[in-house]
């Protein structure tokens, strides 16, 4: 998986410390954001829905992770749309769940690089 984190490498001018923090947040809050959009999804809250994807996506812009920022983009313009797409939108929560099984090891291994 790759990760580019010149994005908050710009963001917080360099700052060492700033960047771990970050990555920090980002370990632990991930998984607990994409469970929250399983939840939303499978009691079919679309307005929560629009509203966690939302959330999620600087996180994911911030730390380059394109595929997974693409695909919470179109969970919350489908979730938006107020039509249950349940097809689509379970495809779309499969995906983010895989990638946050990837993601989560590759910034953990990120954050020791740069440690």
């Amino acid at each position: 998986m790759i990760i580019n984190l010149s994005y908050l490498e710009d963001i917080t001018g360099g700052d060492r410390a700033m960047v771990l923090e970050m990555l920090d947040l980002f370990i632990r809050d991930i998984p607990v954001h994409i469970e929250k959009i399983e939840t939303l999804y499978t009691s079919q809250n679309l307005v929560d829905l629009a509203k966690e994807a939302h959330k999620l996506k600087p996180t994911l812009q911030y730390i380059g992770l394109t595929g997974m920022f693409e695909d919470i983009k179109l969970l919350e313009e489908i979730a938006k749309s107020g039509f249950f797409d349940e097809p689509k939108l379970k495809e779309l929560v499969e995906r983010l769940k895989e990638s946050t099984i990837k993601c989560v090891p590759a910034l953990i291994s990120k954050r020791e690089e740069l440690s």
